[in-house]
């Protein structure tokens, strides 16, 4: 235990500009409760490597012997498990026994995935998916590193300075295995279906350093989003084809799920992580609203627990119980006591209150700040930062904002 302690900031300093292959040993780690006062900040280049280049070599077919028989699926069907862990996310993809893991909840909710994974029989992870670095989405992920068989472990590209990531980055460590960023614009092969990754140069935030995965099944198309906020959303627009099935990012938050991605992406489902009764007032009923608008059926965990979707690569079913459009029972217009909104919402002079919570946008030579991403005064401008208008720094509005 001393002896990896003293070396666990070379260790992680090295996985910095390192990207490999992965393998799977037997291997324990420090549990959350160890010592360790070291600060660390990981930030990791995405490269051109053998996990990257092995992602569409054919996968064995794995025994379904051990599953359960209320999750045997039918020949080509893929699975796709919202793991209830309250305000935070935790995705099973399950491809014929070719198992892929996105995200894997918050610090208290380690047991509960793993036990979740177990009585599903998933044993070995072809790919765990660290969408960014927050605690409740990366809370588990050391805990499923050593209780799991992991090939290819990808995360994000941003840095971190938690013990929580630590605590991934040291699980990773003690089976051999080193984290990469995935190549944007590869497809990555489960066994009937493939992913894709985007937003994989980061963010402004870390919340928007979120990966974002598109996973494909015949003419099944389903996204998953992370945390990624309007600015990702923005970024990647362009990007997005129709999808039958959206996780709506950051847990139904207002800061994320635009109009604009919402007609682009155009869901016929909207699956919501969110914790029952959770002090941020997830979902928030602005985007509560944007679906309701749209007629786009909402499933949430908060509602119905652990959810369950088939894709058959014509089509997505469900048993799951149906959501409706409320807003969390604690939504107000007061966020700023969630600590993954980094950058925060801060409230206007408006004296009706119509702007409050906004994200604004600005470069770091310019004198004003944009209320709209797609402000013409920003539209040459190669790196365009994100948050509230005390962040900005800014005296005043864009008079093209202004006036739109």
């Amino acid at each position: 235990m001393n002896l990896r302690s003293k070396f666990i900031g070379i260790i992680l300093a090295g996985i910095l500009s390192i990207s490999m292959t992965f393998t799977g040993c037997s291997s324990n780690t420090t549990d959350e409760n160890s010592s360790n006062n070291s600060s660390t900040s990981t930030s990791i280049s995405s490269s051109d490597n053998d996990a990257s280049n092995s992602a569409s070599d054919t996968v064995e077919d794995q025994s379904d012997k051990s599953r359960s028989n209320n999750d045997t699926l039918s020949d080509g069907d893929v699975q796709i498990h919202f793991i209830d862990t309250g305000n935070s996310d935790a995705i099973l993809i399950d491809d014929g026994g070719v198992a892929m893991l996105i995200d894997a909840g918050d610090n208290d909710d380690e047991r509960a995935v793993v036990n979740y994974l177990n009585g599903r029989g998933v044993k070995d992870i072809k790919y765990l998916v660290s969408t960014h670095a927050h605690a409740d989405h990366a809370g588990g992920l050391d805990e499923v590193v050593k209780k799991c068989k992991v090939e290819t472990a990808f995360v994000s590209n941003g840095d971190a300075d938690t013990r929580t990531y630590r605590d991934f980055i040291m699980a990773l460590s003690d089976k051999g295995l080193n984290p990469t960023v995935p190549l944007e614009g590869k497809k990555f092969k489960l066994k009937n279906s493939y992913f894709e990754v985007f937003n994989t140069n980061g963010g402004s935030t870390t919340n928007n350093e979120s990966l974002v995965v598109l996973l494909t099944h015949g003419k099944d198309k389903m996204l998953f989003t992370g945390d990624a906020e309007e600015e990702v959303e923005y970024e990647i627009l362009n990007k997005m084809p129709d999808v039958d099935l959206l996780k709506v990012g950051h847990h139904g938050s207002h800061s994320s799920t635009t109009d604009a991605f919402l007609d682009k992406t155009k869901p016929e489902y909207a699956v919501i992580l969110c914790g029952r009764n959770n002090k941020y007032g997830h979902p928030h009923r602005e985007t509560m609203r944007k679906l309701k608008d749209r007629g786009i059926d909402v499933y949430r965990t908060d509602e119905s627990g652990d959810l369950l979707f088939t894709s058959s690569g014509n089509g997505i079913k469900t048993n799951s119980k149906k959501g409706d459009y409320n807003s969390g029972s604690n939504s107000t217009d007061e966020y700023s006591s969630d600590p993954s909104y980094e950058s925060g919402y801060l409230e206007s002079n408006s004296s009706d209150g119509s702007d409050n919570l906004k994200t604004v946008y600005w470069t770091k030579n310019g004198k004003v700040y944009h209320k709209y991403r797609d402000c013409s005064g920003l539209r040459k401008s190669k790196s365009v930062l994100s948050g509230t208008i005390s962040d900005s720094g800014k005296p005043r509005l864009c008079k093209i904002c202004e006036g739109r």
